[in-house]
């Protein structure tokens, strides 16, 4: 009973504390994306043009800084909480109503502490460790804001053709400030931290990247915004399920309940609404101009093509979080900070607002790595129940009646619904990803370090060669032998 009150307490903070974040991130790109170009619009000077352009320039931006230090407060307190509800106990509970306001008081408390620089340390370089660590989170995930807001022109300018590889650039700096904070300490602690944060990176990145790898060759693009595009549609369209292998399985289901019967042509996508029809339905074989035989072992071979192909993916999905959750030092991959061996591990000698620095990095990481796999995995901002049964359950007449409601909104610009719609399911989804993060942390004990090491180089990197490859042939055989 009382396990069940706190995850209704659980679930009231987190609503709060998102509405509280995403409405102060909306309110300042609001302001400096659309009221001040607004009113200088009104002047003609050339002074005033390029003032307007600079601030819509500078949304993204903003939206990041409004973003990071609010979310990552959110997300300790999310954190603390959730391991208290996985292990029968109460979370914090003091400061402000229901301890809504306990991370944000440890923030201040952090921010007044004095910042100590040890005897014999290197003053520049342990100074500049949190900034390298800190400045990949918000670089890294500029590219991301075009996908999560349904691609809307405040942040098409930060958008990428090669989005994707810029991500993981930035991502994999991160590690140089934790080697640079270990050996800058003067502490053998902290040094040891350091190293192994540098041997887990490097071994645990080969199958990150392979993962993301696979998924941009089902897209056939880096840009995270195509991507996310080809995701369109559904749950059944998602990479997750074998980068849209079941599209057609979706037409098919879309022409079954439609109103007027569209032709087979135009149900083909991916070719597997002909498999489905050429299986079950010999007028569909005939329409198809296909033999009986050759139908049903085409059918078959195709099938199996499909089932590899969303198996592989999957997989390739669990190596992203496998590897991702070790990139920025999760349990059970906390290996360099290991409390019970390396006192705190390489931010050992660190206090004040230099610790705060590399506490707000790592769950601004966590959350930059879980709108990865959103947008990669789950189609970022789609919604997951399919159109044909969205019309079925009345979501036009859902949408319209929101949209009536927002009218004043939408008058001033201050709300744009697709925009809205996207964000909301990527808020869904992201929060989700980091649920399970969390779980996963009050759930699993710490590997040892020739454990971490064993399984990267022995199991991860050979699993992700082979999905890699499986994924290749699966593709081909679909696209070739079943066609487009």
């Amino acid at each position: 009973m009382r396990n069940g009150a706190e995850i209704l307490k659980l679930g009231t903070l987190t609503i709060t504390w998102w509405c509280i974040i995403f409405g102060a991130v909306w309110i300042a790109c609001y302001l400096v994306g659309v009221a001040v170009p607004m009113l200088l619009s009104s002047y003609e000077s050339d002074a005033a043009r390029l003032t307007a352009e600079t601030c819509r320039a500078l949304t993204p931006i903003v939206s990041v800084l409004v973003f990071i230090p609010i979310n990552a407060m959110f997300m300790v307190l999310f954190e603390r909480r959730g391991l208290a509800i996985f292990t029968v106990r109460l979370g914090p509970n003091r400061v402000g109503p229901d301890g809504y306001l306990q991370t944000a008081a440890d923030a201040v408390k952090l921010l007044f502490k004095e910042d100590i620089t040890p005897h014999g340390a290197d003053a520049f370089m342990f100074t500049l460790a949190p900034i390298v660590f800190f400045a990949p989170s918000i670089f890294g995930a500029m590219p991301l804001l075009a996908a999560v807001t349904n691609y809307h022109e405040l942040f098409q300018i930060v958008n990428l053709p090669t989005g994707i590889f810029f991500i993981l650039a930035a991502s994999s700096v991160p590690v140089v400030g934790i080697v640079m904070g270990g050996w800058a300490s003067n502490n053998k602690y902290s040094l040891v931290g350091g190293l192994r944060s540098a041997a887990q990176a490097i071994s645990y990145e080969i199958p990150l990247v392979l993962s993301l790898v696979t998924v941009c060759l089902l897209a056939g693009s880096l840009d995270v915004v195509e991507i996310m595009k080809q995701q369109g549609g559904g749950i059944l369209n998602w990479n997750i399920l074998g980068g849209g292998a079941l599209r057609g399985l979706d037409a098919a289901l879309a022409q079954k309940f439609a109103s007027s019967t569209p032709s087979l042509q135009d149900l083909s996508v991916k070719g597997f609404d002909q498999i489905l029809k050429a299986a079950y339905s010999e007028p569909a074989a005939a329409a198809l101009g296909l033999a009986a035989g050759q139908d049903q072992l085409a059918g078959f071979a195709s099938v199996v093509a499909v089932v590899v192909l969303i198996a592989a993916v999957l997989i390739a999905a669990g190596l992203y979080m496998t590897g991702a959750c070790a990139e920025i030092n999760r349990i059970p991959f906390d290996l360099p900070e290991a409390e019970s061996e390396l006192v705190s591990g390489y931010n050992t000698e660190y206090s004040g607002i230099k610790f705060a620095i590399f506490f707000l990095a790592e769950f601004t990481n966590l959350f930059v790595v879980s709108s990865i796999f959103a947008v990669m995995f789950l189609g970022g901002g789609d919604c997951p129940v399919p159109a044909w049964l969205g019309n079925m359950l009345g979501g036009p007449q859902i949408a319209s009646l929101i949209n009536q409601a927002l009218a004043p909104l939408i008058a001033i610009r201050l709300v744009d619904p697709p925009t809205l719609f996207a964000a909301i399911w990527v808020i869904l989804k992201v929060y989700g990803i980091v649920f399970f993060a969390v779980l996963i942390r009050g759930t699993l004990p710490r590997f040892r370090i020739d454990q971490l090491m064993d399984f990267g180089w022995k199991r991860l990197i050979p699993l992700s060669l082979i999905v890699f490859v499986l994924v290749v042939f699966a593709r081909e055989f679909v696209n070739v032998h079943v066609g487009s």
